[in-house]
């Protein structure tokens, strides 16, 4: 049988390429992102790493103001609090229904291998996609375009977050596959209350961490 290969365009190709540089920390805080350095860099015209910049514009994981250059985030302390407390608000109402329903988050199952062989492989833009990935799922298979639209809103910060998290060992990747698990489990034993704690256990904690990481570095 012929396997049928993806065909990648040049303006997905750039936004990958980009997305990668921002999740592993190549590309920092405050760091500005120019369209013809970015065409100049990748071989591609300039239309089209303005195209793959205003992509990564709409996800959170850059940020642009009028007539000025877009820039990666500087996440501050009052932003990874009020992103925290939005994934909270959306997760653990997703992991609670999926626990109640009786419905299994299949993409979650996969998250949790994934995450396993990215430490094993010790790529940090594995853990971190992986980690997203997880949560995704819960909100995802809630079946709600609304609401997954209202949680994409906020999930390129969210990768911002674990990039910090992740890039300046706040947060062990063996304790977020043990949380991680900790999690599905509840949700696949139908404890609604557990799956709810657990979720907000663990996103505390990441909160807490980086929290804490930031303002260190603003005093600094």
């Amino acid at each position: 049988m012929r396997e049928q290969l993806r065909t990648v365009s040049m303006v997905d190709a750039v936004f990958e390429a980009l997305r990668e540089r921002i999740l592993t920390g190549e590309l920092g805080p405050d760091e500005v992102v120019y369209e013809q350095a970015t065409a100049e860099h990748y071989g591609a015209s300039r239309p089209t790493a303005k195209a793959a910049i205003d992509r990564l514009v709409s996800i959170g994981l850059l940020r642009r103001s009028a007539n000025k250059s877009a820039r990666v985030p500087r996440l501050t302390e009052d932003d990874v609090h009020d992103l925290y407390f939005s994934r909270l608000v959306i997760e653990s109402m997703a992991a609670s229904h999926l626990a109640t329903e009786g419905l299994r988050p299949e993409k979650a199952r996969k998250a949790l291998r994934d995450f396993d062989a990215a430490v094993k492989d010790g790529s940090v833009e594995g853990i971190i996609r992986c980690d997203v990935a997880f949560h995704h799922a819960f909100v995802e298979q809630l079946g709600s375009p609304r609401v997954l639209r209202m949680y994409d809103s906020i999930i390129g910060e969210a990768h911002l977050a674990m990039v910090v998290k992740q890039v300046h060992h706040l947060l062990g990747p063996k304790t977020i596959a043990k949380e991680h698990r900790q999690i599905y489990d509840a949700v696949e034993a139908g404890d609604a209350e557990a799956a709810r704690s657990r979720l907000a256990a663990h996103l505390h904690r990441s909160e807490q961490v980086i929290r804490s990481h930031v303002r260190e570095s603003a005093q600094a």
